[in-house]
């Protein structure tokens, strides 16, 4: 509870400079220290990442991967059609490359990193694409999406902590309870559907968006913390009041993408 409390805290504290940076995200200066934040972001995630791979033996070209989540992320703020998927494709093409002379683990490297790069450059990529989607203004959808999913977490948390009974998944994260997961997906409804007055979202379209939000948010939660359990470790890093990279954008990377291919459909 501490260690949430403290984590919570900064969260706060650093709320009125992300507000900040979304309202003037159209800027050009600002957009660009938009751009270097979220691709230094992406980059220490991998790099957790990286540490989580070696402790079950999996290897990491880091230098290269970082090189090219950064291309990724960079990708989808430029007005060129296709190019998200030319640098993941060229990432992937570089990867086989560096393989070349080293025969011993190849297959195993290759799927630890190629995954990487879906797990967390493309996701943390498409936040971008949301927030510099054309035709649209992101500022509101991006703040929409955090919105909808870090309260979800909270209250998951909050009524897990209070009122949780039923374990929901024990041997990956004894703290997660049914009542919690149900309460934050009440927390999402209703939270995306208060953004239904600001957005183009009507009431059904506000429920459906808040309702598979506030499911595949939890996944991401989920999934980073089998993640953790399976090498071991608490938290992907020890930035203070933080834990890790990952940590704090654990739920974003499965529900950036949902509503990315929401505005793009």
């Amino acid at each position: 509870m501490q260690d949430f409390v403290r984590r919570l805290t900064v969260s706060v504290l650093l709320i009125p400079v992300m507000v900040c940076l979304i309202c003037y995200a159209f800027q050009p200066l600002v957009q660009s220290i938009i751009v270097l934040l979220t691709a230094l972001l992406a980059s220490v995630s991998m790099w957790e990442y990286e540490q989580l791979a070696r402790n079950k033996g999996g290897r990491v070209l880091f230098p290269f991967l970082a090189i090219v989540t950064i291309g990724e992320v960079i990708s989808f703020v430029l007005p060129v059609p296709y190019l998200p998927i030319v640098v993941f494709g060229a990432g992937l093409l570089g990867l086989f490359a560096l393989h070349f002379n080293k025969n011993p683990g190849a297959i195993v490297d290759l799927a630890v990193s190629t995954f990487g790069l879906v797990y967390i450059a493309v996701p943390v990529g498409m936040m971008l694409g949301v927030l510099y989607f054309p035709c649209v203004d992101g500022r509101l959808w991006l703040a929409y999406l955090i919105a909808v999913t870090k309260l979800t977490d909270v209250g998951a948390y909050f009524c897990g902590t209070l009122l949780g009974r039923i374990k929901l998944a024990p041997h990956i994260s004894p703290g997660k309870t049914v009542e919690g997961a149900l309460f934050g997906l009440a927390c999402a409804l209703a939270t995306s559907y208060w953004f239904s007055y600001l957005l183009p979202l009507s009431t059904v379209q506000s429920v459906f968006l808040g309702l598979i939000l506030g499911i595949v948010g939890q996944f991401g939660d989920l999934a980073e913390s089998l993640l953790k359990r399976d090498a071991n470790k608490k938290d992907s890093n020890n930035l203070p009041g933080l834990g890790g990279g990952l940590d704090a954008i654990d739920s974003l990377l499965f529900t950036a993408p949902i509503l990315y291919l929401y505005l793009l459909i």
